[in-house]
């Protein structure tokens, strides 16, 4: 069982109101204090899958208040130990308890999310750097440099941003997320074309010749990745395997594609970027069905209303576009 605490600030004279919202919920503990400047701070104890159902509670009911705040804290230990809460002592509706689902409130898993979509120095530096060791790593047929470049990918948080940027039909996380996937894929090709250009190698070795074609087993990782990674984020594990997952469905075979392109092998690189293609699609489209299922949504009923309008939106042009790479594909067998 896991815990968040609840710190809301909001001004004096709220006591019993407060009292009243949180007696539909199922808190372990709760406390209150008076701050200065007539605010009153209240402490409220409860599982991490009851957190999202209050927090939503309290927003509806005082976030119209001067001042008004609330902080999520994650809770590692508690002194004494909290006992186990049944399902039946959670007091939760049908409705609640499958949107609870076992996962984070939705504006922890937005915080986190937008944390690793940014486009910042660190993750430039880290697409150089594994961009880097993914194209030595390939030229050598070496799967522990390869799974090296997997490891320090940040491949993983801009695509789970614009998964989750859809079912939240939120503009500036999409945007934020779009620009760190485009210009880690631009970096991560400039590399690999470059090293291309310098290096002359074998384009049948291995490591090269399995990223040159789509396989059904490709396209179920990279679903699998997608899944993963989503649950990854909504249920606040660590994200380090998954995003080895991620990276092994889109790196590999974007440094390959760099590689032929810069060396002149254009027929096998085209057959390199459309798995990068397709794996890109299969897992945006994995992670936004994956987002829709445990119910990540708007809080206002009607934002969720046109949230869903684009999801269903969104999932209809994934699907699109990836039925048009892959009828690409069998064409590009063909010829």
């Amino acid at each position: 069982m896991t815990l968040r605490l609840i710190e809301m600030v909001i001004p004096r004279g709220y006591r019993g109101d407060v009292v009243e919202v949180l007696q539909k919920s199922k808190v372990v503990e709760i406390l209150d204090m008076e701050l200065a400047s007539d605010f009153m701070l209240f402490k409220i104890l409860l599982t991490t899958e009851d957190s999202e159902s209050t927090l939503d509670r309290l927003e509806k009911r005082f976030s119209h208040l001067n001042g008004f705040r609330i902080f999520i804290i994650p809770v590692q230990a508690s002194i004494p130990r909290i006992v186990e809460i049944s399902k039946d002592e959670k007091g939760l509706t049908p409705e609640e308890e499958s949107v609870a689902a076992e996962r984070i409130s939705r504006e922890e898993l937005y915080s986190n999310v937008l944390s690793v979509s940014k486009p910042t120095k660190i993750y430039f530096i880290m697409v150089i750097l594994s961009a880097l060791v993914a194209s030595i790593g390939v030229l050598n047929n070496n799967v522990a440099v390869i799974i090296g470049a997997m490891v320090i990918a940040p491949l993983l948080g801009p695509n789970m941003g614009l998964s989750l940027a859809t079912v939240l039909k939120d503009k500036d996380l999409a945007i934020i997320s779009l620009k760190s996937i485009i210009v880690g894929v631009g970096i991560s090709i400039i590399i690999s074309v470059i090293i291309g250009i310098l290096v002359t190698f074998d384009p049948s070795i291995p490591a090269i010749a399995l990223r040159t074609d789509v396989a059904l087993a490709g396209i179920v990782l990279a679903f699998a990745s997608g899944i993963a990674g989503s649950i990854a984020f909504t249920t606040d594990v660590s994200s380090a395997l998954i995003g080895v997952m991620v990276a092994v469905a889109l790196l590999p075979p974007l440094s390959v594609f760099g590689l032929l392109l810069g060396s002149g092998f254009y027929y096998l690189a085209t057959g390199a970027f459309l798995l990068f293609l397709v794996n890109l699609v299969c897992i945006n489209l994995s992670g936004l069905i994956t987002f829709y299922v445990q119910r990540i949504k708007p809080l206002k009923t009607w934002e969720a209303f046109k949230a869903y309008r684009v999801t269903y939106l969104a999932m209809g042009i994934w699907t699109f576009v990836l039925i048009i790479l892959l009828v690409l594909i069998q064409i590009r067998k063909i010829i």
